[in-house]
């Protein structure tokens, strides 16, 4: 069973545009690392991203960031009242460029779900623009995990 399994369905079947990317990302590329929030990458295209918030709103989830202030931002939270352990993170503004990334994006199936993730190599280049501790971590694994799929 996938945490975000209701989230990503309701995704999924809105037909929105996303890519899961961070911690879930790098689980679903197989460096198993504990990560409880959801990170997400949207096509910010004026209707994709409209829906994508009146999807989070149906499905009960709110950001604490006033509309008027989401364009001092890069990235936004949301969280539902029903379970403080559930946050979905999105780009206001995307790291890399989103057709491209969705273009080679990595879908995965878990329990008959299928998850829309950024490819590796993409996730590689989001983590070096982060540059923080977790992300070299990361980095260094994920290449490694890159180096024995080239193998094959």
């Amino acid at each position: 069973m996938v945490f975000y399994e209701k989230e990503l369905k309701t995704l999924n079947k809105s037909k929105i545009k996303y890519l899961v990317v961070g911690g879930l990302a790098v689980n679903l590329h197989g460096l198993h690392r504990m990560t409880m929030d959801l990170d997400l990458m949207i096509d910010l295209s004026e209707e994709n991203f409209a829906k994508f918030i009146e999807i989070m709103h149906h499905i009960g989830y709110e950001t604490k960031v006033p509309k008027r202030e989401w364009n001092k931002h890069s990235a936004i939270a949301f969280r539902t009242k029903e379970d403080e352990d559930k946050r979905i993170d999105i780009f206001l503004e995307n790291p890399i460029d989103f057709d491209r990334a969705y273009k080679k994006r990595k879908v995965f199936s878990a329990d008959k779900l299928r998850i829309s993730c950024v490819g590796l190599d993409d996730l590689i280049a989001m983590k070096n623009k982060a540059d923080r501790v977790r992300d070299w971590i990361d980095i260094g694994s994920l290449k490694r995990i890159q180096e024995l799929k080239d193998k094959k």
